[in-house]
């Protein structure tokens, strides 16, 4: 098996890159829930996804996980995360130079079971109706999975998408836990937006929000003035939440992109009285309770390290082809052993894939391999069918039937799917088997040819396959057991070829023996790139006679196919292709003249179409049993399920049918059970207009276990429809998805999909009744009567065995209060008048902000109860008119007492403490006098004594000697010189001050022990800004918020930053270097980058200047504007801290504090000085468009009209400018200056440091963060 990972491997792999695209397959999932979170998570990106490059889309997708990771994470009270995660590329990609170096492995072995058709996330391009929008859709019950996510890519790489954690998590919860959304859509009848309800006691109904929100109501507007009035309100009436509710944090299946949302509702804060999704299917159980139902969390795991990286494998996708075994030896006549034989005969001629095929037999004493691995061509092709219809039927025993089982693991582990061909129900070793395939992840497909009333208990391995179970249909002209057979197999082939699909199948019928020419029609829906044909015998396996087989196009061009059919005794099978262009849609003819010398018995015509794209029409099947473990019926009927899409989008207004067989009570023959059709609308449809069809299974079998369905579904009249507008909405939330623009998916068309089957737990036993009523949906409260405080309620009346028995007259009614105990009161004998039931019942007194919940379900003769219904309420009284509710006055009264004994405590302190107040006036009078003033006694003290506090050398700078600029010479702020006492009062050196704002602090603690910490800054335009107005007398921390609003009127001032630590044991190493910086290059170079937003071109809705954690807010102004680039900019800059290598000369406090000061350079200030405005305008005008340049020490001046690109170098020269030879501006440091010789007070702190009082006042109990504050006003600042 080592060859397939040589050079013939690899052209496989670029061969399937055209004929594999990528698709969902609706199986259960890899994904298991350990100590180390979330185990073989699978994301598959598929061709043409829309990213720029590879490397992009694999580092927007990994980001994309890592969010989703913590938002899932921080949404539950018990942690779960995902711990790993294996990200399957497009064979495109695979294939690439460019891109294959980004794999983590390539080798197939390393994790083998990966598929990308059964991806649990799949990143897609945009959807044609869904744009951007990543959607889970949900087909089933209330902690049911949902399928897989789809993520469009522009949804992965969007800057402006807020909360896409919180999305994401959403979804997650959809699709691995089946939890429903919370909230409503308008003019939805089951789910809307806003509801009527009536009050207890006026008998007036409210409007109100369909919102699950902690028990509140969020803060928000309706959408229309008629909304307030319960007399104009309607159906299309919503209610929109402000972005911006800082009290709600829950539920996040209502609104995960409110800025504060960020948990699931618990029992504690769920509401379980509005009309939402979740309780409609799920009950009285709140999103964490759903979740918590679900065997991950069954027993709690508790997580090992919620913290830890997420373990990425990068591959590409590991399916290769398939390995057969074929058990000869467990069929119970020739005849079944012929049936299976040539069902696989004809799977093997269709095989037009350049994909691995490996076949072993089993004889029932050992196994032989009929065919190694091998990519077939012609030749090899014919060779094999061949060997395969010379093998005859043996005898023997099932008990070294694992040994095939044993070669067919070891194929899987090169990346093949397994499939077996087996009429045994069970054998020895079978628990071992079954335990192995499980742990390594096997994906098996069964097609069983044993019909049998007892349980198929080998269907076992195919926990990650697929289950089919051939039914032995005898005397019935449409289908047999062999045509069953031929079209499972296609089924499970299918499930790799995404555009292969079944078109037509029909019964060719001898009337006389002089019938021997059959003519007929079949319509092709849309191109194809080929057509799949296959004629045979319904039963007999007598050689197949044809004389000639002729398809005419719609063009009328004829294709004769006897020349490059394959005939095999009793099947005729070819393939036509077009080489040029596609093979034309519309209405074909087939002409086939048999010989007289054939069989006048029945034939069966199949024809399968593929495309080369997307827009054939596609059908997917499957049921409630995704683990392919038996039902348990007496708990759910069994949920039947067939999707219908067309180019991705759904397909409404189609006619699907499933077609449920079962063996009778002998075992020896199966027959029709149950037609059943299948809606996208209905009691037992999720969400009408998805493209998905569902039906329940409602009346099982009295013999058998195992049930075997087939699928049909057409479209006539141009009826189907799909939309070709674009739906802006959650596509999951509402009961239905409005169509906007439907137009005809096809003139008409037909499918056919032949299983997966299912059995159930237990069979029916007669006598004895274990199925319980329907489920009522519709429960109602008809009127109400506040003044004799009764309602009316009314449903339609439940009928027993799921809707299939007589009606139920004995009903449950449950009533509850807020979360108070459930009361429940049963009514034996309620009247059926026209199939509705009515009943009168009292409504308790409530008090405000509660509502009367009721729930009612049906009870049959035996006490089998049916599933609660959908929920009704009735809200508590409303406050009084003017005035407020008692709720809200004893809020007020406790604000104005706690307000009361803080005023009182304040006092106190102040009082008693008279000193301490004192000494911190002293203290701030020496701070300022030391930060403005260098001729003091303190200051001149501390020169003398050589103290560094920084451990970094201070960068070279240049001094101003300028006359001209009318300051003091001496050395720029960034170094100070020790006075010399010989020198005269003249030369003394006093700094230039500089206006400098801290535009933000925060908490730098590197973790103890560690080597370095790094913090990254965010400050915004409006910090910037505040530092623009010109000199200060004061420091930022200590200025009054007067002062800091004024705005300055240019955007385009040249600006750098200092960067200040508060610690004595901790120091600077260095500032905003480039991650590739080499220190042999010189001295280090800081930068301040800036980071533009730039906003969302999907969204219409503008943007507002409040920035959170989460993104920039929206907002309802009544110009609706949203703000420029230039005032959404953003800039940060990169610190790395060291602890010092010796021990402290001094102790600290627990926290240091790193701050950020803007610092306002001497061009860009309006002084008279003729120098400084002269270097400012040739700075200006000197750089070319789109330029920058970095003085000798490394400070970058940028174009105010710089855009991001570069023209090259510049010819300007700032040095050989005549201002240079008058004086430049100093230089700012490119790390904090040293720590200059200094006196330390105990009440002033260090006499020449401003800052020092923040480290004396930590040492008392004081928060720092006070005398730092950044502003009360709010800014476009966001650390991180």
């Amino acid at each position: 098996m080592d060859e397939r990972n040589t050079g013939l491997g690899f052209l496989v792999i670029l061969a399937l890159a055209l004929v594999l695209p990528a698709t969902s397959d609706v199986t259960s999932s890899y994904v298991t829930l350990t100590r180390d979170g979330y185990q073989n998570v699978v994301v598959s990106i598929e061709e043409n996804s829309g990213f720029a490059s590879c490397q992009e889309g694999l580092d927007t997708v990994k980001e994309m996980i890592r969010n989703t990771s913590k938002s899932f994470a921080q949404a539950l009270e018990r942690p779960a995360y995902f711990g790993n995660v294996t990200i399957i590329f497009p064979d495109s990609w695979a294939a690439d130079p460019l891109c294959s170096s980004l794999l983590t492995s390539a080798n197939v072995s390393d994790l083998p079971w990966a598929r990308s058709h059964r991806a649990d996330i799949r990143i897609t391009p945009d959807h044609p109706v869904f744009g951007w929008q990543p959607h889970s859709f949900q087909y089933g019950r209330c902690q049911q999975s949902g399928l897989p996510i789809n993520v469009p890519s522009s949804f992965v790489t969007s800057d402006t998408v807020l909360s896409k954690g919180m999305r994401m998590a959403r979804e997650w919860a959809h699709y691995r836990y089946g939890v429903f959304d919370e909230g409503g859509m308008p003019s939805d009848q089951r789910h809307p937006s806003g509801y009527l309800t009536y009050q207890t006691e006026s008998s007036d109904k409210i409007l109100r929000p369909n919102t699950c929100s902690d028990l509140k109501t969020p803060a928000g507007s309706w959408s229309s003035d008629n909304c307030q009035s319960t007399t104009n309100v309607n159906s299309t009436c919503e209610f929109v939440a402000d972005v911006n509710n800082p009290d709600i944090r829950s539920s996040l299946m209502y609104r995960p992109d409110l800025d504060h949302m960020e948990k699931f509702c618990i029992k504690e804060n769920h509401d379980d009285s509005v009309p939402s999704k979740l309780s409609y299917h799920c009950g009285r159980l709140s999103a964490s309770e759903v979740i918590y139902k679900h065997s991950d969390f069954n027993p709690v795991v508790p997580p090992a390290n919620t913290s830890a990286d997420i373990t990425f494998n990068v591959i590409q996708n590991p399916f290769s082809g398939y390995h057969v075994v074929l058990d000869m030896a467990s069929f119970k006549d020739a005849k079944s052993f012929e049936t299976a034989r040539s069902s696989l005969t004809q799977f093997v001629s269709f095989f037009a894939d350049p994909i691995w095929l490996s076949i072993d037999v089993y004889n029932g004493y050992n196994v032989t391999e009929l065919q190694p691995p091998i990519v077939l061509d012609s030749l090899t092709k014919m060779d094999l069918l061949f060997e395969i219809d010379n093998l005859e039927h043996v005898t023997g025993s099932p008990d070294k039937f694992g040994d095939a089982l044993s070669r067919a693991q070891s194929r899987a582990y090169s990346g093949q799917d397994v499939i077996i061909l087996t009429a045994v129900q069970t054998f020895s070793s079978l628990s071992t088997w079954v335990k192995s395939y499980e742990d390594n992840k096997v994906n098996a497909h069964l097609v069983h040819f044993g019909v049998s009333t007892t349980k198929v208990e080998i269907a076992q391995l195919t926990r990650y396959g697929s289950s089919n179970f051939v039914p032995n249909v005898i005397n019935n002209r449409h289908t047999s057991a062999y045509s069953w057979a031929v079209n499972t197999l296609q089924s499970v082939y299918g499930k790799t070829r995404t555009h292969r699909a079944k078109i037509f199948e029909q019964s060719v019928i001898h009337n006389s023996s002089s019938d021997l020419n059959k003519t007929g029609t079949f319509y092709l829906d849309s191109p194809a790139s080929r057509l799949l044909v296959s004629l045979y015998y319904h039963a007999d396996n007598n050689p197949i006679n044809v004389k000639s087989f002729t398809l005419i196009q719609p063009n009328g061009l004829r294709n004769d196919t006897i020349d490059f059919a394959i005939i095999i005794n009793d099947f005729y099978t070819f393939t036509l292709e077009s080489a040029l262009e596609p093979l034309p849609q519309g209405l074909w003819r087939f002409e086939i003249i048999f010989q007289r010398s054939s069989s006048l018995t029945d034939k069966r015509l199949d024809i399968w179409a593929e495309s080369a794209n997307s827009s054939q029409i596609q059908l997917r099947t499957w049921n409630s049993a995704l683990d392919n473990q038996p039902l348990d019926f007496t708990k759910a009927p069994v949920g039947l399920y067939a999707q219908l899409t067309q180019d991705s989008k759904p397909i409404r207004g189609a006619n699907v049918t499933a077609f449920v067989y079962v063996s009778d009570s002998t075992g020896s023959t199966s027959s029709l059970l149950a037609e059943i059709p299948l809606m996208d609308e209905g009691i037992s449809d999720v969400t009408s207009g998805d493209g998905i069809y569902s039906g329940f299974m409602t009346k099982p079998s009295n013999s058998s276990f195992s049930y075997s369905v087939y699928y049909r579904a057409y479209g006539v009249n141009s009826l189907a429809e799909v939309d070709k507008g674009v739906y802006s909405r959650q596509p999951t939330t509402g009961s239905m998805i409005p169509m906007s623009d439907p137009v005809p998916a096809a003139i008409q068309f037909n499918r056919f999909e032949y299983g997966p089957s299912f059995q159930l737990t237990s069979v029916s036993t007669n006598g004895v009744d274990l199925i319980p009523p329907q489920r009522i949906t519709d429960l109602t409260i008809l009127s109400y009567d506040s003044s004799s405080r009764t309602a009316v309620l009314g449903w339609t009346a439940s009928k027993d065995n799921y809707g299939t028995g007589d009606y139920v007259t004995h009903y449950r009614l449950e009533r509850s209060i807020g979360t108070r105990e459930t009361v429940t009161t049963d009514y034996p004998s309620l009247a059926i008048v026209d199939g509705t039931v009515n009943v009168t019942v009292e409504v308790p007194s409530v008090n405000e902000g509660e509502y009367v919940k009721y729930r009612v379900q049906g009870r049959d003769s035996l006490v089998n109860y049916g599933e609660v219904s959908n929920v009704v309420s009735l809200a508590g009284p409303a406050p009084p008119s003017g005035g407020l509710s008692t709720a809200g006055l004893w809020a007020i009264i406790g604000t104005f007492i706690a307000l009361v004994v803080i005023i009182l405590i304040i006092v106190l302190i102040r009082c008693c403490c008279p000193v301490e107040a004192k000494r911190r006036k002293r203290q701030a009078q020496r701070k300022m006098r030391n930060l403005f003033s260098s001729n003091d006694t303190a200051t001149r003290r501390a020169e003398d004594t050589p103290v560094t506090r920084y451990q970094s050398p201070p960068p070279p700078v240049q001094s101003w000697t300028s006359s001209d600029m009318k300051r003091d010479g001496g050395d720029p702020p960034a170094v100070r010189r020790k006075s010399d006492s010989s020198s005269s009062s003249s030369d003394k050196v006093r700094p230039q001050q500089q206006p400098q704002v801290e535009v933000r602090q925060k908490k730098a603690n590197p973790a103890p022990g560690s080597i370095q910490g790094s913090e990254r800054i965010y400050f915004g335009r409006d910090d910037i800004d505040r530092m623009t107005t010109g000199q200060r007398s004061e420091t930022y921390s200590e200025r009054g918020t007067d002062e800091m609003i004024k705005r300055a009127p240019s955007m385009d001032l040249q600006l750098a930053t200092i960067l200040r630590l508060n610690s004595s044991n901790m120091s600077i190493e260095r500032a905003g270097l480039e991650d590739n910086y080499d220190e042999s290059d010189g001295a280090p170079k800081p930068r301040v980058y800036e980071r533009p937003y730039k906003p969302n071109p999907v969204s219409s809705r503008p943007v507002s200047s409040q920035v959170t954690s989460k993104g920039f807010s929206y907002i309802h102004g009544p110009n609706n504007k949203p703000l420029s680039q230039s005032e959404t900019n953003l800039y940060y800059t990169d610190v790395t801290l060291r602890p010092p290598v010796g021990p402290s000369t001094k102790s600290s406090p627990t926290n240091s504090y790193l701050s950020v000061f803007a610092e306002q350079r001497a061009d860009g200030v309006h002084q008279p000085s003729s120098a400084q405005s002269s270097l400012a305008s040739t700075l200006r005008a000197g750089l070319r468009v789109n330029e920058e340049w970095r003085d000798s020490n490394n400070i970058i001046y940028t174009d105010p009209r710089f855009d991001g690109q570069s023209n090259g170098q510049s010819s300007f020269d700032p040095q050989l400018h005549p201002a240079n030879q008058i004086g430049l501006p100093p230089a700012l440091p490119t790390v904090p200056p040293p720590n200059f010789p200094r006196m330390y007070n105990s009440d002033a702190g260090y006499a020449d440091d401003h800052r020092s009082s923040h480290m004396s006042m930590d040492q008392y109990g004081v928060d720092p963060q006070r005398m730092s504050r950044s502003s009360s006003k709010p800014s476009l600042v966001s650390a991180v």
